[in-house]
């Protein structure tokens, strides 16, 4: 099973093989829940288990459909970065989405405390697309023609929601790691 690409699990586990699915659960199991984390906020531990339990259900549901002309994980990330904005859309009628924003966005405990809290207080300060595309590519390791395709948006539109993301946080860090010193 861990020799096995996982498109050749999914079209597997359309096929009926439930080991299949097991193996792609636990592939994917850690990076898929921080995404969520990341994208929600850390304080949204539960909302975030939700969505990723929703994700999963998702690719149980539509198994037999399941075509393997793109990655696996380009497909995986696009039914759930479908579920991020559904529950942006329903927050945004509240004041908990900006609330989010300030909410943790890392957890890399072997970083020293001022590093830790800059990187998430920039993080925070980033425009929702900006923070997506970025922890797509620099979490979730895709590619931005991967990134394309996850989010539904033109090259051009990806690479600079990457380039703003990175010159932002650059100047982000930049003052607050310059201020503690």
């Amino acid at each position: 099973m861990n020799s096995l690409s996982d498109e050749n699990l999914m079209v597997n586990f359309s096929e009926g093989d439930q080991r299949a699915f097991a193996e792609l659960y636990k592939r994917h199991k850690n990076p898929l829940y921080r995404y969520f984390l990341r994208q929600l906020g850390a304080s949204q531990h539960a909302r975030a288990e939700e969505l990723y339990q929703d994700v999963w259900y998702r690719v149980i549901d539509k198994r037999e459909s399941y075509t393997p002309s793109a990655k696996f994980t380009t497909w995986l990330y696009h039914i759930a970065h479908h579920l991020v904005i559904d529950e942006h859309r329903k927050n945004l009628s509240s004041d908990n989405y900006a609330k989010t924003l300030n909410d943790e966005q890392s957890d890399t405990p072997d970083m020293d405390g001022d590093k830790h809290q800059a990187i998430k207080s920039c993080m925070s300060l980033l425009a929702p697309l900006q923070r997506e595309a970025f922890l797509l590519r620099h979490e979730a390791g895709f590619e931005p023609a991967q990134i394309c395709e996850i989010v539904g948006a033109k090259a051009e539109a990806v690479k600079t929601r990457l380039r703003y993301a990175m010159e932002q946080l650059r100047d982000c860090l930049t003052k607050k790691l310059g201020e503690r010193q």
